[in-house]
């Protein structure tokens, strides 16, 4: 099952310690393994990129893939240029997969949320 950790309100220092010591890691010759974990830096953020519509979509690809964004627009019923700009932001982080011919896929079974309340 295809997982991707989405994590809410961590502090940005806390994050960038991750990546400094993965770096220092890897500048020693050393394996660093990878990381499906996408950081939002409040709630809102997470809001503005993961809306119900983008949800949708993901389900939608998740169960059918399709032959390109038109045909996605025809079977969400949605507008062309809104399923566009989905899409691109969907793919930016991962979560949708666009092949050279244009077709459209989502690997994702699960997104996995913590929510820092406290950050």
């Amino acid at each position: 099952m295809a997982k991707i950790e989405v994590e809410v309100g961590r502090d940005l220092r806390a994050a960038a310690a991750d990546v400094a010591e993965a770096w220092k890691i890897a500048e020693a010759g050393h394996a660093v393994a990878g990381s499906d974990r996408i950081l939002f830096r409040d709630w809102s953020a997470l809001c503005a990129v993961l809306t119900p519509k983008r949800y949708e979509l993901l389900r939608h690809l998740r169960r059918a893939p399709e032959t390109g964004i038109r045909p996605l627009a025809r079977a969400l019923g949605r507008d062309v240029k809104r399923v566009h700009d989905d899409v691109v932001a969907l793919s930016e982080l991962g979560l949708v997969a666009r092949g050279e011919d244009g077709s459209l896929s989502s690997e994702i079974d699960a997104i996995i949320s913590t929510i820092c309340i406290a950050a």
